[in-house]
């Protein structure tokens, strides 16, 4: 008879305990630094860093591309928002032609792009 009264005991003792390592492994995991994101994410955040750098030096390079063949420095921020923003526009189309030109350093190409510089400047066909 004393048999059932022990197991019991013994049964509680066994479940208390696995109770308390539970209990003592999750406070441990609260304490645990939390992962920052797994490696497809680092590197999808290092590519787009990478686009965004290579994006920002061409646009630099299109600003002095265009501010040498002539345009003022209203105009070329105008144009290059346009471009991004209204690639669509005539302004965009224009400014996407003078720095294609611009690049390819075509001494001919520059010379009859001339006309096209004073019509986007005094049109105002870029001005927001």
């Amino acid at each position: 008879m004393r048999e059932p009264c022990f197991m019991k005991h013994v049964l509680f003792v066994v479940v208390a305990a696995a109770v308390w390592v539970g209990v003592a492994n999750a406070d441990e995991l609260s304490h645990m630094p939390e992962v920052k994101g797994t490696l497809s994410q680092a590197l999808h955040s290092a590519r787009v860093e990478s686009h965004q750098a290579s994006n920002q030096q061409e646009k630099l390079t299109d600003e002095e591309n265009l501010r040498r063949i002539g345009l003022s420095a209203e105009t070329v921020r105008d144009g290059l928002w346009a471009v991004a923003h209204r690639p669509h526009s005539p302004c965009a189309q224009y400014i996407r032609q003078l720095t294609a030109d611009a690049k390819g350093n075509s001494a001919a190409l520059l010379q009859s792009d001339q006309r096209l510089v004073v019509y986007v400047e005094n049109s105002g066909i870029c001005e927001r």
